[in-house]
Formats: C-alpha cells, sequence, structure tokens
C-alpha cells in the first residue's frame, strides 16, 4: 500500500501557481514599473540641465499640490506673465519658491500662488529666476514633505507598502513540470551522446525579488534628494473652500507650522516697505478689503532678521518699546475659544505681547493678553469679574536675547500657556474672558492697567515674528509640533 503524501506543500504550490497569484502578481509589478517610470520621467530632465524640485506648500493648488514633482525649464528674457516660476525666495534665503508669475513691476516681479487671495508681499529680482514649470510628476515627492514635516507615520506606512509590493511581485510561481502525480521527481530526459545539459535560464522569485528591490533602491534617492525643494507662505483665503483645510503646507506658517487647521488669522511680519502686516489667514472681515490685515504703528523697523525655522531664517519686526505696535482688523466679538502665538526676541524684560482691546487705536477694554513681568517671566491673563492669570515659572527669563514661541490657548479645558512648544502654566477652571462687542487683537503694545505683575512699561522693546490667531483651542500635542528649535 502506498504511504499517503504530504498536501502541505502541494497545496501551497497551488495557491501560487492560481489566478489569484497571477493577479496579485500583475498588479503589484505594473505599479512598481509606474513608480520606477515616474522616478525616472522626474529626473531624466536633469541631464538636460533643467532642474526638478519638489512641492512643499499648497499654496498653488489644484494645479500643483504638495508632493508633486514639478520639472523646472530655464528661461532666457523676460518671463511671460501667466508662467509657473521658480524663484530663490524673497524672504527665506537659501530656499525656494513656486509661484505663477502675475505682474512685471519696476522693482521686480510679482508672484502669487493659484490657492492665494493676494500677491506675494515681496517682489523677486529678474536674476532669482530658476526657470518656469514645464511639467508636473504627480505625489512621487511625498516623501520628502512628510520627512520636512518629520511626519514618521505616513513615512513608514509608504515604506511598508513597497516592501509589500516588492513581496507581491514575486508571489506567482509558474506551475512545475507534469509528473507522475506522486510528488517525485520528473525524470530527466536520456541525453543522446555528444550533448551537453544546458542549464536552465529561468529566473527564480528571489532572483526577480532581488533586480526589483535593486532598481527601486537606485532610484529612490533620485527621489529623496532632489536638487531644491519650493515652498511658501500660502494664504488659505481662497475661492476654493475646500482648498482651505486640507492643504499640507509644511512651510506654510514659517515658523509656527500649521496643524490640523490653518490659522484664521497669520501675521508672517515680514513686510520690508509699508504700513501694511499683511494677513494670509482665513478671515475674511465683512465691510473690508484688507481681509483682516494689520497696521504698523510708531516705531516699528521692518526686516529686521527673524528666527531660523529649520529651512532658513526668516524676517521679522522690531519695536521700540515707546510706541511701536501692531494693530488688527476688527473681529465680531472677543473670543472665548482661541489659541494665538507669535515669536518673540528680547533682552529687555517687559511689555504687552498681544492680547484684544474693544477699539482698534485707543484704550477702551483690554483682556486675553500675554505680557511680560520685569522679571522676564510671562503672564497669561483673563478678566470675569476679576484677574485670572497663570505665570511661567519663577526664576526664568525669557528676556535672554533668544528666540523663543509663546502660545495661549483658552476654550472649554480653561486656560493653558505653552513656552516653546511646553505646557509652563495652566487654569482649567477659567474658560471665559470679558465679553466684548467688538475686538481687535495687538501685538507689542497696549494699557495693562492694575493687572497683576504688569511690567513698569507695557510696550514691549525686542522683536517679533509670524504671529498667528486660531479660531480653536490647539492641543499640548498641536503645539509641541509647532515649535521649531532656533539655533
Amino acid at each position: 500500500m502506498r504511504a499517503p503524501q504530504d498536501a502541505g506543500p502541494s497545496a501551497g504550490r497551488a495557491v501560487r501557481d492560481g489566478w489569484v497569484a497571477v493577479a496579485v502578481t500583475t498588479l503589484a509589478r505594473g505599479a512598481l514599473t509606474l513608480l520606477v517610470g515616474l522616478l525616472l520621467w522626474s529626473q531624466l530632465p536633469v541631464v538636460l540641465g533643467w532642474e526638478t524640485t519638489v512641492v512643499m506648500s499648497g499654496s498653488m493648488a489644484p494645479a500643483v499640490v504638495a508632493g508633486d514633482v514639478v520639472v523646472v525649464r530655464p528661461v532666457t528674457g523676460t518671463p511671460q506673465v501667466g508662467r509657473v516660476l521658480l524663484v530663490d525666495d524673497p524672504d527665506r534665503p537659501g530656499a525656494a519658491r513656486l509661484h505663477r508669475l502675475t505682474a512685471i513691476e519696476d522693482g521686480g516681479l510679482r508672484l502669487q500662488g493659484d490657492a492665494n487671495a493676494d500677491p506675494d508681499t515681496s517682489l523677486v529680482a529678474p536674476s532669482a529666476v530658476h526657470g518656469a514649470g514645464v511639467l508636473r510628476v504627480p505625489f512621487v515627492g511625498l516623501p520628502v514633505v512628510w520627512a520636512a514635516g518629520q511626519r514618521w507615520l505616513p513615512l513608514a506606512a509608504a515604506a511598508g507598502a513597497l516592501v509589500a509590493l516588492v513581496a507581491a511581485a514575486g508571489w506567482h510561481r509558474a506551475p512545475a513540470p507534469c509528473g507522475t502525480g506522486t510528488g517525485a521527481p520528473v525524470p530527466a530526459r536520456p541525453r543522446r551522446p555528444g550533448r551537453h545539459a544546458t542549464p536552465s535560464t529561468r529566473r527564480t522569485p528571489l532572483v526577480r525579488r532581488t533586480v526589483v528591490t535593486g532598481v527601486l533602491v537606485a532610484t529612490c534617492p533620485l527621489l529623496l534628494t532632489p536638487p531644491t525643494s519650493a515652498g511658501a507662505t500660502f494664504s488659505a483665503s481662497t475661492t476654493d473652500p475646500g482648498n482651505s483645510i486640507t492643504m499640507d503646507s509644511v512651510l506654510a506658517w514659517g515658523c509656527i507650522d500649521e496643524s490640523a487647521a490653518p490659522a484664521a488669522r497669520f501675521y508672517a511680519l515680514r513686510e520690508t516697505t509699508g504700513t501694511t502686516a499683511y494677513n494670509t489667514g482665513t478671515v475674511s472681515v465683512p465691510g473690508r478689503t484688507n481681509k483682516g490685515n494689520g497696521t504698523y504703528r510708531g516705531g516699528v523697523v521692518l526686516g529686521a532678521a527673524g528666527p531660523d525655522c529649520g529651512y532658513g531664517p526668516v524676517a521679522a519686526v522690531t519695536l521700540d518699546g515707546a510706541t511701536g505696535w501692531i494693530s488688527t482688523a476688527r473681529s465680531s466679538a472677543a473670543p472665548d475659544v482661541f489659541t494665538t502665538q507669535v515669536w518673540f526676541r528680547t533682552s529687555a524684560p517687559g511689555g504687552r505681547l498681544f492680547g484684544v482691546n474693544s477699539q482698534e487705536t485707543g484704550a477702551g477694554q483690554y483682556d486675553r493678553h500675554v505680557y511680560m513681568t520685569d522679571a522676564g517671566a510671562l503672564v497669561f491673563g483673563v478678566y470675569r469679574g476679576t484677574y485670572h492669570t497663570v505665570s511661567s515659572p519663577a526664576g526664568t527669563s525669557y528676556a535672554d536675547g533668544r528666540w523663543h514661541l509663546v502660545t495661549a490657548t483658552l476654550g472649554s479645558t480653561g486656560m493653558r500657556l505653552y513656552v516653546d512648544g511646553q505646557e509652563v502654566a495652566a487654569n482649567a477652571a477659567q474658560t471665559t474672558g470679558e465679553p466684548m462687542a467688538g475686538s481687535f487683537w495687538r501685538f507689542g503694545g497696549g494699557e495693562l492697567g492694575l493687572w497683576p505683575d504688569k511690567p513698569t512699561n507695557p510696550w514691549f522693546s525686542g522683536s517679533l515674528s509670524s504671529a498667528a490667531v486660531f479660531d480653536r483651542t490647539l492641543t499640548a500635542a498641536e503645539v509641541a509640533r509647532q515649535y521649531r528649535p532656533v539655533r
């Protein structure tokens, strides 16, 4: 009697020989071929002397989105209005910007992102133009965007998907030669005299997987180390409401990176001329054409050196500590749910960093502010029948000549004060401030009246950059994400 055969190996071979395995392997190999083709397509133009750049922000959506690779061809003469140009970023030395040319002015080229409601505030010199975009390769730069934003989860998921594709590409195995049906080896055909055995040229699955993996390893560095990466200040005030929430703009806020939702107000404070502090947030003030822009008042010096945000230094403004401050357009009412942030640097303790006033230029009511004491500590206060304040720990002075990010939140979780991405004080019981029919956010100065531990001088003397007001309470994790250590 013949002993029963072990069905395990035969069953495994049957699965890998079946039509499901054929379909999976075919799809996986097609996906890998497409990926390699996109990678090569995005890099081959470099041989012609052209440039490729990874788009890092959503300011050119929907035509170009974050993660796309754009091929740029050099231009001769004056660029044509309407072309998408890659230029040296006028606001961030060493960085690049990809925006559309909208006008040629006496002082240079005026660019604007397709998703932005307003043109860029800084002009671009013709000599700073790298070239014009001629080809878009979609999404292959996403790993660069994720790595720049330290978003390790999608980066790891993409790596896992790549490994799975390589494995699936070698899953199908061609059927074994027909034999006796017993699993015994198929007898070799007898060789005629003088004929030598010819080795099989069939590649094993291991060899095929090795070849595919080698191609990917050889081409992926081309993507992960592109010649440039382009981003720009992103104005979420756009005619397409969908873009205001879902766009991935790693460079959107400079030193205050975008979290789960864009800021209602964002003042980069990078202007070099004029008195307007442009708002590129989502707020649109009824009856106003400036969409919540601010105004530089008194002793303000524009174009000062700002913090290094990891992508290069940004600009800032310097206030004189006597008359300099920044006002903003009016909102409907003083909010009880908000997050306000600003980067600051000073060696002179004192001053009101930000707060709400009921009048644009006068005194009136004032509340919801952060100020620095004469000892260099930071205080966040709201008024509701009495003064409610939380303070940074005693003994630490932030008037140390270094850049710091201060964040204050108010909402259902109470009052919370953060410095450099870390919570330093909180009062969970206080969730509202003084009611005001109208409110104006101010940065750098304002009245403090009888507030506890108020400084001798309420006017801030130092530099401010990247101010933002959110219409919701950011979480501790979101605030931590926004802080980038500066040198």
